[in-house]
C-alpha cells in the first residue's frame, strides 16, 4: 500500500551521498534567493502589511518570535512572488517553494533538528515526485495548480521527517495537510497563484505540529474516496499500489529565467536566434514558436498590463530575447512592458501548440520547441530546443546561478535597509545546513 511505503520512507530515508546533499544545499541557496527578490514585491508586501509582519525578517532568526506558520506563509508567498523558483517536471510543481519555508519555518524554532534538514527536504521532495507519478499531467491538465495541491502533502512529510514523527502521526500530518490541497491555474498572473504557495507551507507547518501535538486525521489519505479520487483528471497515470517511492534529489529543474517555466524552451531557443544576428533581427521578421502538447496551458496571457501577467505571455517572454539576448528579473517591471520595440515584435509573434494524439504525457518534459523567424521569400533560421534550461538534462552551470542569484540579491538590495551579498545569503545558509556549492562547473 503506498501510505505505507511513505510512511517508511519519512520514518527512515536513506543516508544521502555527498553529491545529494550539494543538490539540496543548492535548493536552498536557489530557492532563498527567490524569496529575498519576491520579499519587497507588492503581493508579500501587502501581505504582510495585512498579518502585522512589516518588522519579520526575510531570514529566519533562531528561535524567532514570529509563529512558525506565519514565516511558511510569508516565505513561501515570496518564493513564488516572481515565478523564478525550481520546478518538477514530472509532477509539475514548484515543490522547494513549499518544502524549503515550511522546513525554515519549524527549524528556526527548533534549531536542533537543523542537522535532519537535508534528508527532510529529500523525504518531501520525493513525496511530491509520487504524487505526480500517481495522478500524471491530467491533474494538471483539469485547471489544478499542482504546486498547492501536492504542496501541502510534500511539505507535510518533509517536516514528519525533521520533527521524528511516529507513524500514526505521520499518517495525520499527511491527512490534515490533505485538507490543504486547492490552488488553481486561473489565478496564474495574479497574487492569487503566490499566496497558493504560502498557503501550503503555511497548511503543511499547521498540519506537522497538530500531528505532533497529538490531533488526529485519516489514517490513509490515498484510501478509495481520498486523496487521488478525488484530485484525478480523467484517468489516473498509475495505480497508487504500483508506485514504490525511492528517495531522490536528482528531479530538480532550477530556473534561469524568472517567468513560467513553459517559456524557457522557447526563451533558450530565442536567445541563440539573437546571437546569430548581432546586428539585429531582420525588418519585419515573423516569429512562429511550435511547442508540444501542454506547452502553452499555462501561458493564457495574450497583451500583458503587468509584470505578473508578462510572465505567462509566450509572446512577450520570446519577444524579449529575441531583442536582448537574455530574460531577467527587470524585464518584468511594469515600466518594462511599455518598450515600443517589444510591443511591435510582439505582434508578429505565433505560438502554436501541438494536438494531443493518444494518452496524455506525463509531466511537460516530452517533446522540443522550435522557434522559426520568416521572411516574405521563406524561413529565415529556426532553432530547436529539446531540454529544459536548468533541468537535470541541461544542468544549471556555476555562473548561471551566480548570475541568477546576484539577480535576485540585487533587487532585494534596492528596497533593504541593509544590503545583502551572495556571500551574505551562503553564510547564512551555512549555519543551516552547512556549505553550499552554487552549481555544475562551467565547461
Amino acid at each position: 500500500m503506498l501510505t505505507n511505503r511513505i510512511c517508511a520512507l519519512i520514518a527512515n530515508p536513506r543516508p544521502l551521498s555527498p553529491a545529494e546533499l550539494d543538490d539540496v544545499r543548492l535548493s536552498f541557496a536557489d530557492t532563498l534567493a527567490v524569496a529575498l527578490a519576491g520579499w519587497h514585491s507588492e503581493s508579500v508586501t501587502m501581505l504582510r502589511g495585512v498579518l502585522g509582519l512589516e518588522a519579520m525578517p526575510p531570514l529566519p532568526e533562531t528561535r524567532p518570535t514570529t509563529p512558525p506558520e506565519a514565516i511558511a506563509l510569508a516565505l513561501g508567498t515570496a518564493a513564488h512572488a516572481l515565478d523564478y523558483d525550481d520546478v518538477n517536471l514530472d509532477s509539475v510543481t514548484h515543490p522547494s517553494a513549499v518544502i524549503v519555508p515550511a522546513l525554515l519555518a519549524v527549524a528556526a524554532h527548533h534549531p536542533d533538528l537543523t542537522p535532519r534538514i537535508p534528508a527532510a527536504y529529500a523525504v518531501g521532495l520525493t513525496t511530491d515526485q509520487t504524487l505526480g507519478q500517481v495522478l500524471g499531467f491530467a491533474h494538471y491538465d483539469k485547471g489544478w495548480h499542482a504546486s498547492s495541491t501536492f504542496g501541502p502533502l510534500s511539505a507535510a512529510a518533509a517536516l514528519a521527517h525533521l520533527l521524528d514523527l511516529d507513524e500514526r502521526q505521520i499518517r495525520s500530518a499527511l491527512a490534515l495537510a490533505a485538507t490543504r490541497s486547492a490552488g488553481m491555474q486561473l489565478n496564474f498572473g495574479q497574487m492569487g497563484k503566490h499566496l497558493q504557495i504560502g498557503q501550503s507551507a503555511e497548511g503543511a507547518v499547521r498540519a506537522a505540529l497538530l500531528a505532533r501535538a497529538g490531533f488526529t486525521g485519516a489514517a490513509d489519505p490515498f484510501a478509495p474516496s481520498g486523496f487521488f479520487d478525488l484530485y484525478a483528471g480523467a484517468a489516473l497515470a498509475r495505480k497508487p499500489d504500483d508506485v514504490a517511492p525511492e528517495l531522490s534529489v536528482a528531479s530538480i529543474s532550477r530556473k534561469l529565467f524568472p517567468c513560467c517555466y513553459l517559456t524557457h524552451r522557447m526563451i533558450a531557443a530565442s536567445i541563440t536566434l539573437h546571437d546569430r544576428f548581432p546586428g539585429g533581427l531582420p525588418d519585419g521578421v515573423q516569429v512562429d514558436v511550435a511547442v508540444p502538447y501542454g506547452g502553452l496551458s499555462a501561458l493564457r496571457v495574450k497583451d500583458p498590463l503587468t509584470g505578473s501577467e508578462a510572465k505567462f505571455c509566450a509572446a512577450y517572454t520570446v519577444a524579449v530575447a529575441l531583442l536582448r539576448g537574455r530574460v531577467l528579473l527587470s524585464d518584468f517591471s511594469d515600466g518594462a512592458l511599455a518598450s515600443a520595440e517589444v510591443r511591435d515584435l510582439m505582434t508578429r509573434v505565433t505560438a502554436s501548440e501541438e494536438p494531443l494524439i493518444g494518452a496524455p504525457p506525463t509531466g511537460i518534459d516530452h517533446g522540443e520547441v522550435v522557434v522559426t523567424l520568416r521572411g516574405v521569400a521563406g524561413v529565415i533560421d529556426r532553432v530547436t530546443c529539446r531540454h529544459y534550461p536548468g533541468s537535470p538534462a541541461a544542468p544549471a552551470t556555476q555562473s548561471a546561478m551566480h548570475t541568477k542569484i546576484d539577480d535576485c540579491l540585487r533587487l532585494y538590495t534596492a528596497a533593504a535597509p541593509v544590503p545583502l551579498a551572495r556571500e551574505d545569503l551562503l553564510s547564512w545558509l551555512d549555519r543551516f545546513i552547512g556549505p553550499v556549492d552554487t552549481g555544475s562547473t562551467d565547461t
